[in-house]
């Protein structure tokens, strides 16, 4: 009080007088404290609660491999030297992607392991994130909704144990006498506010983490804890899950990386060739896993309903095999960046004819496309929480403070997509989706979704094709997920220290109907 009096004698006092004099009480420079408040730090903060409950010990390692530099895989391009391109990188240290799988698949079949792994046991806590978000969505719709005529539709249970259960405790009519003793030894105990400490999870993560969506009757935003209990397990629709035992490699396409754990892990620069292109493409291999998903086939008719900025769609030029490859995205700077890159790959591309037929732009909001003709095979790379990207960049972030609106809707808008995906396919044409998110909602979560969509509102099918044995080959190149990694719709590829690729998921779709 003394020392304000003095200034007041002194001067004017302001506030910016009073915040310097705070930051020099401060031991830590006010600069660092601000930053630790940046979007980064915030998506960090999220993941920590949101992956670590769901990965358990698996979660740190993903983490240290998240907050270093990524790894890519060169794509030679065929329209340049690649003979020349694939010497020189043989000579640096680099490999085939295509013999690294074929080496890695005679392996797995002299040596199939069928012993049942700690891994394979984990799932239980992907299990328990399920049950836990059930179990409060209940309580929290009562009170949001105190008059039960304006309810929205309460999520069915899961467990025919748990319905008998309840079943019986409903029909229990016959007067109770009972001492106090043998009134606590029969109760039943309601878990439903219950949060089970096995999981490390706490009713704040799940108020945190959990996307929102609306319910019916319903016009603000809910509880995010709310949202995942959408995302039922239960199967009201047709679903198979079919193995795809073979990768399909196509012939042309030549990707080279280096072995894991390999001192050299960055590829130099790309140059440009005799032709005028540049010799490779680097990308996340990931995203090459998603292009070889499709399993591609001379003279497809292709479409990537969220292109830019064009790798994945450029990758599947380098197959030499679909005849008509459409590259939508519905913004226009984003759109322009994927003909720049074309034109830096793609010989002749601005001036030769014979690329106007073969590839086309298109700028539509991806819910909305429409086509007449079908298409072969549909690729939805969606916007997603890019994690990481996320954590470490503040541009663009998605955990802004003003992006926090779209950030809570996009696995709406990530079901929507892929519903229209499958609606533009052909029956017997396969959908590729993929994301750069380690989150079970944006991934198999939405697939779940997509797929009972389409069912009930337009009366397609489609199968899961689980890609787990197609992918074995691929085991010495990038870390796929296990155990509490493990999807049950698609492949995860986790960031490692070993292969720092991803996160990427990829969840092929064949529609049947």
């Amino acid at each position: 009080m003394l020392q304000i009096t003095n200034l007041i004698k002194k001067g004017p006092i302001t506030c910016a007088h009073l915040l310097r004099q705070s930051r020099h009480k401060s031991k830590t420079h006010w600069a660092k404290l601000r930053k630790k408040t940046g979007p980064k730090y915030k998506a960090m903060n999220h993941f920590d609660e949101f992956y670590g409950s769901v990965f358990g010990k698996k979660w740190d390692p993903m983490k240290r491999a998240l907050l270093q530099g990524p790894k890519y895989v060169a794509v030679i391009n065929n329209y340049g030297d690649a003979e020349e391109t694939m010497e020189y990188l043989t000579n640096r240290g680099a490999h085939c992607l295509k013999k690294l799988i074929t080496v890695q698949e005679d392996f797995h079949k002299q040596y199939s392991m069928n012993t049942l792994t700690s891994d394979q046991e984990a799932p239980v806590y992907i299990n328990k994130l399920q049950q836990l978000a059930e179990k409060t969505h209940s309580d929290e719709i009562s009170s949001i909704y105190p008059n039960t005529d304006n309810k929205p539709e309460r999520l069915d249970f899961k467990d025919d144990d748990q319905i008998s259960e309840r079943k019986e405790i409903t029909e229990q009519k016959e007067p109770i006498n009972k001492s106090l003793d043998q009134a606590i030894a029969d109760a039943v105990i309601d878990e439903s506010r219950m949060i089970d400490p096995s999981i490390g999870l706490t009713s704040e993560a799940l108020y945190q983490y959990l996307p929102a969506t609306k319910l019916k009757g319903m016009n603000d935003w809910v509880p995010e804890s709310t949202h995942y209990s959408y995302y039922s397990k239960i199967v009201d629709f047709p679903l198979t899950i079919e193995p795809e035992t073979e990768l399909q490699y196509p012939e042309h396409l030549k990707v080279f990386t280096y072995e894991m754990d390999s001192e050299l892990k960055m590829f130099p620069e790309p140059k440009r060739s005799q032709t005028g292109v540049f010799n490779y493409y680097p990308m996340d291999c990931g995203s090459v896993l998603a292009v070889l998903a499709l399993g591609l086939r001379a003279g497809d008719r292709v479409l990537d309903l969220c292109s830019a900025p064009g790798g994945k769609a450029l990758v599947a030029l380098q197959t030499l095999l679909p005849d008509v490859v459409i590259c939508n995205d519905v913004s226009i700077s984003r759109s322009n960046r994927t003909q720049r890159i074309f034109s830096d790959y793609l010989f002749d591309f601005e001036t030769g004819n014979k690329w106007r037929e073969r590839v086309i732009f298109k700028r539509v909001d991806g819910r909305m496309f429409t086509d007449d003709h079908g298409f072969d095979k549909v690729l939805v790379d969606v916007p997603c929480t890019t994690d990481r990207h996320s954590v470490t960049e503040d541009d663009n972030n998605i955990f802004r403070p003003d992006r926090v609106k779209e950030r809570l809707k996009i696995p709406e808008l990530q079901s929507h997509l892929l519903a229209n995906a499958l609606r533009l396919t052909k029956v017997g044409g396969t959908v590729v989706y993929s994301t750069c998110s380690l989150s079970p909602i944006q991934n198999d979560g939405v697939v779940h979704m997509a797929l009972k969509q389409v069912f009930e509102s337009n009366d397609i099918i489609a199968t899961v094709v689980d890609l787990t044995p197609a992918v074995a080959g691929l085991s010495s190149t990038l870390t796929l997920g296990a155990g509490a990694a493990a999807p049950k719709y698609g492949q995860l590829v986790t960031p490692s220290l070993s292969a720092n690729f991803g996160p990427s998921y990829i969840a092929k779709l064949l529609r049947i109907k």
